[in-house]
């Protein structure tokens, strides 16, 4: 069967499995690609190679790392560490403190936690911290990670990143040449990131009537910390030094994160809980089985699609019927609709068409680095508004939300922000 064919009868199962929900999306990623890479005339043998050679990379790049990632901030939160930094915060600020205030340090401790170069540690960090506030003040978990999101992918000019890395290598170029060029691109998130504040604001005051905090929620917390036998006030001081070390490791020496939480597992679990560590165990390993079935599930779909040619069918098939004097733009339309392609195709498949954009555009004498360079940041605020992503399950577990119903929530408000990045890139010539 034609590539391109099978490639759109693929995408079109994809977005009917996500739009009707009649289907488990896990049980489509895993089953429906490996017939259509059959179909194909892959034979069985060739498929299971390419999806074996897949769960090796995602599991080797994000998988173990995520394994004590998650047992280690269970561990802290369980000990009340992020609870007693956050009490101290709000105690320190005084009436200072509210929603606004807490929309603020979102943004600011979301844009150093991305410096680790991952979304992931980056969620990791960010989340646990400021969880606990969110409830107090009853402020939309969703409305924080769409904030924490924008900040972080203000960020990914980093040439260190992992975003930075995926589209340098995709496209071909130099990851120290396209930070240069994303600098620009990166500023016009201020503006952007303001506005949802403002934006989110005026919705919290509607819901709430208040942007102080939620007396009642209060009164919960305190009796549950109370009641929590997990909890370790006279360890805080050593759990919190131990912290700093272990993110400085992650974030300045670039250390391998995952050696970076395995120890740091270890060596809270033997401060902390050197006798019940199971009972821990016990709350992650669900959370973590869900998070590790969709991200395999992932990595058929993006195995099969990569390797049977159908990247390079919709690329030539997208040239033929575009018209002419569109393509130009092609890569400007795009990138004005990538937060809703990607909420149904994997960003590392939308990545796979960079050298088709780099080529169009070299015939209008438009630079590969101009091309790609707003895609940096503006395409990874897609990457948590899917559920393609396996990120975004991480970051909806963090904060507590559904999957389903965060992404359309994030989609439309999203694409609006990169609407708003693109407009103002626009008014200051940077396109």
């Amino acid at each position: 069967m034609n590539a391109t064919v099978m490639a759109i009868i693929l995408v079109l199962i994809v977005v009917a499995t996500v739009v009707t929900k009649k289907v488990p999306f896990n049980f489509v990623l895993f089953i429906v690609p490996i017939i259509c890479s059959l179909l194909l005339d892959f034979s069985l043998q060739e498929t299971s190679d390419f999806v074996l050679e897949q769960f090796s990379s995602i599991m080797k790049s994000a998988g173990f790392m995520l394994l004590f990632a998650f047992l280690y901030f269970q561990m802290l939160t369980e000990a009340g560490v992020f609870d007693t930094i956050v009490s101290a915060v709000t105690n320190k600020l005084g009436d200072k403190m509210n929603v606004i205030v807490i929309m603020i340090l979102t943004s600011v401790i979301a844009a150093f936690a991305i410096l680790t170069g991952n979304f992931t540690p980056a969620y990791l960090i960010t989340f646990p911290i400021l969880v606990p506030l969110y409830k107090k003040y009853d402020f939309d978990r969703e409305a924080a990670f769409i904030i924490a999101q924008t900040a972080m992918s203000a960020m990914c000019f980093i040439p260190w990143g992992i975003g930075m890395a995926y589209t340098a290598s995709s496209a071909g170029l130099s990851a120290n040449e396209l930070s240069k060029a994303s600098v620009p691109w990166a500023l016009c998130f201020i503006p952007a990131i303001i506005l949802q504040w403002v934006y989110f604001g005026i919705r919290h005051k509607k819901r709430v009537g208040t942007f102080g905090v939620v007396v009642e929620n209060v009164e919960e917390e305190t009796k549950e910390a109370e009641e929590n036998p997990y909890r370790r006030p006279k360890l805080f001081w050593i759990n919190l030094i131990l912290f700093i070390v272990f993110m400085v490791g992650l974030g300045v020496f670039s250390l391998p994160p995952y050696m970076v939480f395995m120890a740091a597992t270890v060596v809270t679990a033997m401060i902390n809980y050197p006798k019940n560590f199971g009972e821990i165990f016990a709350k992650v390993g669900p959370m973590y089985l869900n998070i590790i079935v969709m991200l395999l599930a992932i990595s058929v779909y993006q195995a099969v699609f990569n390797n049977t040619g159908m990247v390079g069918a919709i690329s030539d098939g997208l040239i033929k019927i575009c018209p002419k004097f569109m393509l130009e733009y092609i890569h400007i339309i795009l990138l004005l609709l990538c937060v809703i392609i990607i909420y149904f195709i994997p960003f590392q498949i939308f990545n796979a068409m960079y050298p088709v954009f780099i080529s169009i555009g070299a015939g209008f004498g438009i630079p590969a680095v101009t091309i790609i360079a707003p895609f940096v940041c503006n395409l990874s605020l897609a990457t948590s508004s899917t559920p393609t992503n396996s990120s975004t399950y991480l970051g909806c577990a963090l904060t507590e939300t559904d999957v389903q119903h965060f992404c359309k929530k994030a989609v439309p408000i999203q694409t609006v922000t990169n609407a708003v990045v693109i407009l103002l890139a626009v008014i200051f010539g940077i396109i």
